[in-house]
């Protein structure tokens, strides 16, 4: 039994050894930089918290994934996920939308906006609608930004303000 425990422990020093020797490299520092077509990858995450300020108000933490680049680095493609705590409900809200950002992630200021597909869940109604997202990011450490962002659900109809942190790329600065 021992011998299997120091089997055991050297293979964890030598995974440990080479994922320490692994060196993270943001996605506006990787070789190649043109694309002209899809790229999946981790690209960015974010972790936010805010508020519903319509429609059974709500205390909001939510979470994305920039898991593609769609022919630019500019339009991605993100899923999200939201859990709300109000008085009376908890909801749950997941969606896929398609971010276009007007600035590269090297820029002092990135603002986007973007559309896509939600599916809600109250525990008293669930929906699948559009949504909208529109909302900004600044720059806080080289690998991470500020975002500040809105997310419109229901038609319109629930209105979601977050405030958050973003893994993007080192930048130029």
């Amino acid at each position: 039994m021992p011998r299997h425990l120091t089997l055991a422990a050297a293979a964890l020093l030598a995974v440990t050894a080479a994922a320490r020797a692994q060196e993270f490299q943001p996605p506006g520092q990787r070789g190649g930089g043109a694309t002209g077509g899809l790229r999946f990858d981790i690209i960015g995450f974010s972790t936010r918290g805010g508020g519903q300020v319509n429609k059974d108000e709500q205390v909001v933490l939510g979470s994305t994934v920039d898991i593609a680049e769609l022919w630019s680095p500019q339009v991605r493609l993100r899923p999200s996920f939201e859990v709300g705590f109000g008085q009376r409900l908890t909801s749950i809200h997941a969606a896929l939308e398609v971010i276009y950002r007007f600035q590269p992630d090297n820029a002092p200021a990135i603002p986007y906006v973007g559309a896509g597909v939600g599916y809600y869940d109250d525990s008293i109604s669930h929906h699948t609608w559009p949504n909208l997202v529109m909302g900004f990011e600044l720059p806080f450490r080289p690998s991470y930004n500020w975002l500040i962002e809105y997310h419109a659900l229901d038609r319109l109809g629930r209105h979601r303000f977050l405030v958050g942190l973003a893994t993007r790329s080192a930048g130029g600065s």
